[in-house]
């Protein structure tokens, strides 16, 4: 347990080195799996996961899977999975600020010229609202075992997402000049703000190593993933330390450790621990 312990807090240690983000969450799921026949499983899960230091709900989700063993061997193991989740994600409140560009006219040695800049104009404020996302995955895993104590995986996953169509209230504050003129924040407009419903294209490669410690239910882990959009620009990075705690060969724990970041909105970047349930049938 010393061993898990310490290799749990070095390899945090080391995911937290490279975080910028001071952003936190927890990550809590429920699954079961159910073998319906030899190679061939079935699974349903759900979860919700918080942001902004735990203030808030980042989303629910509620999916079903199910994997094909295609190869397998003493060492060696080849599998097809297919995943579907339905998600209710939760867009926080923003507020961006505003700058207007402003030419005027000085004397500068004698003459006069025309002087550009940039000045603080006001801010727009989106208000707080949810959107529904459901999200197919295509999978190909593989796994490798050289024996009883490392194992090691690869995974190549293609994920469709479909989101929903939503709305929101957008407030747009400017400064204008009152009566007495002085200038002062005046709300222009309170308008609807619609988001069309789109379509997501996502390549994600992820490797990971097992561990597992000889008379101890504990199996440590390390993982990272990477993702990539196909059919629109971005990428996202996720680093994982954990252990599963094995309470029966029916029951598991999960818990692990995730800094995960991004160069879109679609996620929260940031820190989040995680606790997962899993039950075999």
């Amino acid at each position: 347990m010393k061993k898990v312990l310490t290799f749990l807090v070095l390899s945090c240690s080391l995911l937290t080195s490279y975080a910028q983000s001071d952003d936190f969450g927890f990550d809590f799921s429920v699954g079961a799996e159910k073998k319906l026949r030899p190679g061939t499983h079935v699974s349903l899960e759900g979860g919700v996961r918080t942001m902004d230091h735990t203030k808030k709900v980042d989303r629910w989700t509620v999916g079903v899977g199910a994997d094909q063993r295609l190869y397998s061997n003493s060492t060696f193991d080849l599998k097809l999975g297919l995943k579907w989740e339905y998600m209710w994600l939760n867009y926080a409140e923003q507020t961006n600020d505003k700058y207007g560009l402003y030419t005027y006219t000085d004397m500068v040695d004698g003459e006069f010229i025309e002087i550009s800049s940039t000045e603080y104009d006001g801010y727009n404020h989106r208000h707080q609202f949810w959107r529904g996302r459901h999200r197919t995955s295509l999978s190909l895993a593989a796994g490798y075992q050289p024996n009883k104590r490392w194992s090691f995986s690869w995974k190549e996953m293609v994920q469709y997402s479909h989101y929903n169509k939503a709305k929101t209230t957008m407030d747009r504050y400017r400064y204008e000049f009152n009566d007495d003129d002085e200038e002062e924040l005046v709300l222009q407009t309170d308008n609807i703000k619609n988001y069309k419903a789109k379509d997501r294209v996502m390549l994600r490669s992820k490797v990971g190593v097992d561990y597992n410690i000889r008379k101890c239910p504990v199996d440590p882990y390390l993982s990272a993933e990477y993702g990539c959009g196909l059919n629109y620009s971005a990428n996202k990075w996720k680093f994982t330390a954990g252990a599963d705690f094995k309470i029966n060969k029916q029951n598991k724990i999960d818990l692990f450790y995730r800094y995960q970041t991004e160069d879109d909105d679609d996620e929260p970047n940031g820190h989040f621990i995680g606790l997962a349930y899993n039950i075999k049938f």
